[in-house]
């Protein structure tokens, strides 16, 4: 029986079975716990713009505690606020799902367009080992941040260009491609038109056909590209001062970038850019040495598809390469791409019994392995005690993390053992959430923040609650970590701090030690960059509070 088994797993046949057991696991672990842990980077900001759109029924202009803030277009902030309003906004899910969404709808994007135009197998491979890329699956798609869907967008437009090519509809390659550019504008900025227009000019002239870009439907959809974005703006500008909003926009794109002259960094950033990106892509990185073989690299240069993928990612990577300010989450979109290409590369490789292989599949043997013997040992650590049932999944992730360790030493169908091989990853990530989630819970810093916000909210109850400050204290670069405090305010309590510089209304008032004058202290949140206190006016006064506090030695530090 035992022989029938494994000679069952050597088929071609199981292959569909075990890849479709494999995107159930996938799927579950991808939302699994994603409510646990509390928020931390810039989820507080992102919730609070996203929360502040539904109170204010406003999704043009972007706020943060009633006070406009000159941010990315606002695209992202009206999915996030539309999954609040669908998940409820008492919860970190509502927040950190559309960016889950996003990695598996990259992963099934990735799938179609390498299965249409390399293979079925292709195509699975290639999106397994996007999706279990280990900084997009086990950090980047928990968080409620923006990079992974603004990179689905770019992809789909880039990819749109090769897939209508081929078909040769031109409108709807350009139709098609301005679309997504324009989401992508709505999304994060003027990058999104850099990279399609460099995209498009480099794909042509690469194919000498460059005659095409002049054709009319390719004016007419960079006209109506532009002209929808020039709609954006003017709607904007019916609520707030368009050209401030224009200029914070590119500031943020400049500082980003190899236009900004204070940015010294570029040697060191030069060295370490690539390196960082390619192990991010890990486990697809032990491709890598795959590529560099002769017959490889004329098997790729016969495949058009893979030289499309080549090319896009040069002439838009360089840009990346050489802005000192760019951080590695902003070149997800050129994932896909290197690891359709390292695919590419390891499914041409004929010698599948030399050592690039035996690493490949050494390695993901290794996690299993791992995996098992680590879980097994779970239960015996006193650190995660306080985990719920850390003993029962313990034990059944150990034994399943030895059982596919098994199962790679008996599979020979080199398929099914890689598919084997990244389930131990997934399930990886099912007891990471499983207990790296609640531990933060518990003793995170950002924990710390969320019980602030909830002690205070008892006191107040349904009361207004004001930010105050004559200083200045609350502005966008000195607020600091009480962006985590005031992000639960707003989730929790439905209803949006304000800020103020005058003392006139009844409520409650969150301000900074040294701006006290004498009234009793209800509440008081203190870290390393500052003391903020609570306090509450029982009366309504019309003047302003007339003493200016001295700077507190930590306003002149930077927030982290």
């Amino acid at each position: 029986m035992v022989k029938n088994l494994f000679s069952l797993l050597n088929k071609g046949t199981f292959f569909t079975i075990i890849s479709l057991s494999f995107l159930i696991l996938y799927v579950i672990s991808l939302f699994l716990n994603l409510e646990v842990a509390p928020f931390y980077n810039e989820e507080p900001r992102r919730s609070i713009i996203a929360m502040e759109m539904l109170f204010n029924k406003n999704f043009v202009v972007t706020t943060l505690f009633n006070d406009v803030f000159y941010d990315h277009p606002p695209l992202w902030n009206i999915i996030l606020a539309g999954s609040s309003w669908l998940f409820g906004t008492d919860t970190e899910f509502a927040f950190r799902f559309p960016s889950a969404l996003s990695l598996l709808l990259t992963g099934i994007l990735i799938y179609f367009m390498g299965k249409k135009h390399v293979g079925h197998v292709f195509g699975i491979v290639s999106s397994f080992l996007y999706m279990v890329s280990v900084d997009l699956y086990f950090f980047f798609s928990n968080t409620a941040e923006i990079d992974i869907f603004f990179s689905l967008l770019i992809l789909a437009s880039i990819i749109g260009i090769y897939h209508f090519y081929e078909q040769k509809k031109f409108t709807s390659l350009f139709l098609y491609a301005y679309f997504f550019c324009f989401l992508g504008f709505l999304t994060k900025g003027v990058v999104s038109l850099v990279f399609l227009g460099i995209s498009l000019l480099v794909f042509f002239i690469y194919k000498k056909d460059y005659k095409k870009l002049f054709l009319p439907i390719h004016f007419i959809s960079a006209f109506l590209c532009l002209g929808g974005i020039a709609v954006f703006f003017y709607v904007y500008g019916q609520y707030d001062d368009v050209y401030t909003y224009i200029e914070g926009m590119w500031r943020i794109t400049r500082n980003k970038s190899f236009l900004d002259e204070q940015n010294n960094a570029f040697f060191s950033h030069f060295l370490w850019f690539p390196l960082n990106m390619l192990g991010n892509l890990f486990p697809a990185t032990l491709l890598i040495p795959f590529l560099f073989k002769k017959s490889v690299i004329l098997k790729v240069k016969e495949n058009p598809y893979i030289i499309f993928l080549i090319s896009i990612f040069f002439s838009n990577f360089i840009i990346y390469w050489l802005s000192p300010g760019a951080k590695a989450r902003y070149t997800y979109m050129f994932y896909p791409m290197l690891i359709s290409i390292l695919t590419f590369a390891f499914l041409i490789e004929k010698n599948k019994e030399g050592w690039k292989t035996k690493l490949f599949f050494g390695v993901l043997s290794a996690i299993s392995l791992l995996l098992g013997i680590s879980c097994l040992i779970l239960p015996f650590i006193d650190y995660f005690d306080t985990v719920k049932g850390v003993t029962f999944f313990g034990i059944l992730f150990g034994l399943s993390g030895l059982t596919l360790f098994l199962l790679q030493l008996k599979t020979y169908n080199i398929w099914n053992k890689l598919v084997f091989g990244l389930m131990g990853i997934v399930m990886f990530k099912l007891v990471f959430s499983l207990t790296v989630y609640p531990l933060k819970q518990q003793k995170s810093s950002s924990s710390t923040f969320k019980k602030h916000a909830k002690n205070i909210l008892e006191i107040t109850k349904n009361s207004p609650i004001y930010l105050f400050s004559e200083l200045d204290f609350f502005g966008h670069h000195e607020i600091g970590k009480f962006y985590t405090t005031g992000a639960y305010l707003e989730l929790l309590g439905n209803q949006i701090p304000k800020k103020t510089s005058s003392y006139k209304e009844k409520g409650y008032y969150i301000l900074h030690k040294e701006e006290l004058k004498g009234q009793k202290v209800l509440y008081t949140i203190d870290n390393r960059t500052s003391c903020l206190v609570l306090i509450k006016n029982e009366e309504e006064h019309a003047e302003t509070w007339s003493h200016i506090p001295e700077l507190p030695p930590y306003q002149n530090e930077v927030p982290r």
